[in-house]
């Protein structure tokens, strides 16, 4: 991390593909596979390599990374507004394979219920599906208490529960 601060291009390209999965499926559990995660994650990580330089304490960088990536999540949301809301079914939509099931659930049933959550439910509980943060990084993370995470975090699971029990998967 540290020769990609100081501009070395291999060690930024390794920082990169070392990053890269973790902050797909982090945009993805925001925003959804729709055409634009792709895009978003570039964004991201051209602005990781653009502020680089300035992050004073390397300690920080995951937490750094994230929340670059979660605000060029909810920039692309706010532009989007409420217009992913009424996105029409489509054919392709039937086309979409089933899947195993995990805890009692259908992954594709979980998906489905994370889907309908609002946008900063989604957001922590995709923070947490990657599973190595603790509540005090998600604060920094998201800019808020760690208090405001851990409620965040409590209502999403019970909403998620609600939604999955209501449909009976």
């Amino acid at each position: 991390m540290l020769s990609a601060r100081e501009g070395d291009r291999k060690a930024l390209e390794e920082l990169i593909r070392c990053n890269q999965e973790r902050v797909a499926r982090f945009v993805v559990s925001i925003v959804g596979r729709d055409a634009d995660y792709e895009d978003l994650c570039q964004t991201v990580f051209v602005k990781m390599a653009l502020g680089l330089p300035r992050l004073k304490t390397p300690e920080t960088f995951d937490a750094w990374l994230f929340r670059i990536a979660r605000n060029v999540c909810m920039d692309h949301l706010r532009r989007l507004g409420w217009r992913r809301m009424f996105v029409p079914f489509l054919r392709e939509h039937e086309e979409v394979a089933a899947r195993d099931d995990v805890g009692g659930y259908s992954i594709g049933a979980f998906e489905d219920a994370l889907k309908s959550l609002p946008p900063e439910q989604r957001e922590i509980i995709g923070l947490m599906r990657d599973g190595e943060w603790s509540y005090r990084d998600l604060a920094r993370i998201t800019g808020s208490s760690v208090s405001a995470v851990a409620m965040r975090l409590f209502r999403a699971r019970a909403r998620l529960r609600k939604i999955l029990s209501e449909s009976g998967t």
